[in-house]
């Protein structure tokens, strides 16, 4: 289902805003940082991701898990009590494994930048300017995740056209198996080339 996918889009696009802020405090061609974090680099790293996790992340993710699933052709013909409770598990387990995920998160972004660009991050999500930036980023979440999930059936559309054209099937054929045959948010007309 692609009820999942629209959860990992979610999470994300939250470390993308942050990516952006990181890249511009980053002098460009500058080295990711190698080796074993310091301990300053872990403490600033989880602030940071500290700062990250907002009371609007649950709303966020559960907008996410219901977008995917109203264009997701899988879900059309389930009946709406099923319907629900496939978005409130999907929501109520990705809310759950949230904190795992941040705890992940930490020696990662604390191994990719450096003390300097931690700094950087916190101060600025730390900052009612970072704040609001956030907020609005979760906020605008559940509309760009419908306009990148609007670009699904495209996308598979163009692979099952070039898997068909590698190892002869057809299409349309390959389309249905992926629950993206006629009425399952193909468009109308030949595959696109």
């Amino acid at each position: 289902m692609r009820i999942w996918t629209a959860v990992v889009m979610a999470m994300a696009l939250s470390g993308l805003a942050a990516s952006d802020v990181a890249a511009q405090a980053k002098p460009q061609n500058a080295p990711v940082v190698a080796g074993q974090p310091s301990a300053r680099q872990l403490a600033l790293s989880r602030r940071y991701v500290e700062l990250m996790q907002t009371d609007q992340l649950d709303i966020v993710i559960r907008s996410a898990v219901e977008s995917s699933a109203s264009l997701d052709p899988s879900t059309a013909n389930i009946p709406p009590e099923d319907r629900e409770f496939m978005i409130d598990l999907a929501a109520e387990l990705t809310s759950d494994l949230m904190p795992q995920m941040f705890d992940r998160l930490v020696p990662v972004y604390a191994r990719t930048f450096s003390e300097e660009e931690l700094q950087a991050l916190v101060a600025f999500y730390d900052s009612d300017m970072g704040r609001s930036i956030l907020s609005k980023t979760y906020t605008s979440m559940p509309e760009a995740n419908e306009a990148m999930m609007s670009l699904m059936p495209q996308l598979f559309e163009k692979m099952a056209t070039r898997i068909c054209v590698r190892y002869q099937c057809d299409p349309r054929e390959l389309l249905g198996e992926m629950g993206m045959g006629e009425g399952g948010g193909r468009t109308a007309g030949p595959p696109p080339k």
